[in-house]
């Protein structure tokens, strides 16, 4: 069972279209702005599921493919923070993950910080479990910088990449040869008490061989996310002191044909997801998980049936620490004044407000300036 709590980041990378993941599908402005095949409908076959909110006098609805998201909604697990992203505008991929991933802007920049928000999370916690981050991916995403963490595509790649089958003459060279003393003495025991943790518990020495994970629930087959949550799942119940895990989910940049691949992004996200929080059992009081993106989509759809590179976006926090079944924070509504640029859904919360109440409501940091320095107070009321 776990013991502290846990925080899980799936990062939907490409910039998903809130506007489709929770359409304010009674909104003329945006009933005008896209064709029927790039809005959620009121009725009829492209109907969604209608969300219990008091944002605005607005009519939300989750997309289509979103039902497992509407159902954990209306169990009173998830919550919703709408016109939610970065406080500076870009609208270029690399430049919007780097500043959503850092989380310093402007003055709280200092010269040549390399760190992520959860690094600096990581460092002020101090968490003393044998693996306390990991990244299940084939590389380490910028919020995790300034701070140690496990990154494979599964806890079995990870022991492989520890040395498990020599451990033995490994083990011995570590502890008692160069890294028995000095700065390297430290991490090199942590490394080898990693191995050794990771060992014992994923290698069977009846087969020689990695042991499967068996969950709880059975995952969707063939949904590239299953395996990627799995491998969450069992980092948690295996009690390796596992604190925060990052899941990064390509494919969102839909500017061309978007209605069946984004169809099919969400129902392949929001299921493997269902299937992870089911999979997770009574340790679901311990985890929350937020859903992310670095930046939305244009109100009105393109040429080429898709949406270009927006602004404002929906961010999803699941748990039931929080109080869920919830559309928080403000909407600004999509008529043209009000939008960014004339052309986006303004950004009316900055995300960082979100992952401070996340960290400091559900993770019990004491000051999220200490991970979000120069961050104006914003209480969404997650929390409330």
């Amino acid at each position: 069972m776990a013991k502290d709590p846990i925080l899980v980041v799936v990062f939907l990378r490409g910039g998903a279209d809130g506007l489709a993941l929770v359409a304010p599908s009674s909104d003329p402005d945006y009933i005008a702005a896209r064709p029927d095949e790039l809005r959620v409908l009121r009725a009829g076959d492209g109907a969604g599921r209608l969300i219990r909110q008091d944002v605005a006098d607005t009519e939300f609805r989750f997309h289509p493919s979103a039902s497992a998201f509407a159902d954990l909604y209306e169990a009173g697990d998830l919550s919703l923070i709408h016109a939610a992203g970065l406080p500076e505008a870009t609208r270029s991929h690399f430049d919007a993950e780097a500043r959503i991933e850092r989380g310093l802007f402007g003055s709280s920049l200092p010269p040549g910080d390399p760190s992520g928000w959860i690094g600096r999370w990581l460092q002020a916690a101090a968490p003393d479990g044998a693996m306390p981050a990991l990244a299940v991916g084939a590389m380490r995403p910028a919020s995790l910088f300034g701070a140690e963490a496990a990154v494979a595509q599964s806890l079995g790649d990870l022991m492989v990449a520890q040395g498990h089958w020599l451990a033995p003459a490994l083990r011995a060279r570590l502890l008692t040869g160069f890294g028995a003393h000095g700065p390297l003495a430290q991490p090199l025991a942590d490394l080898v008490g990693l191995s050794d943790l990771i060992g014992g518990r994923l290698w069977s020495q009846t087969d020689e061989a990695v042991r499967d994970y068996i969950p709880s629930v059975p995952y969707p087959d063939g949904n590239p996310v299953s395996a990627p949550l799995m491998t969450v799942a069992q980092a948690i119940k295996q009690g390796l002191g596992l604190r925060v895990a990052t899941v990064d989910v390509p494919g969102w940049d839909t500017h061309v044909s978007q209605a069946g691949q984004f169809a099919d992004l969400t129902y392949g996200l929001t299921q493997a997801l269902m299937a992870f929080w089911r999979d997770l059992g009574p340790l679901q009081q311990d985890v929350s998980l937020v859903v992310m993106s670095e930046f939305g989509r244009r109100l009105r759809s393109n040429t080429a049936g898709g949406t270009d590179h927006g602004r404002g976006n929906v961010m999803f926090v699941l748990g039931p620490q929080a109080k869920g079944g919830r559309m928080l924070g403000q909407w600004p509504g999509l008529a043209n004044e009000a939008l960014e640029e004339g052309a986006d859904l303004a950004v009316v919360t900055d995300y960082r407000a979100v992952l401070a109440e996340l960290l400091q409501g559900h993770m019990r940091l004491s000051d999220p300036a200490q991970v979000f320095p120069g961050l104006a107070p914003q209480t969404l009321g997650l929390w409330g």
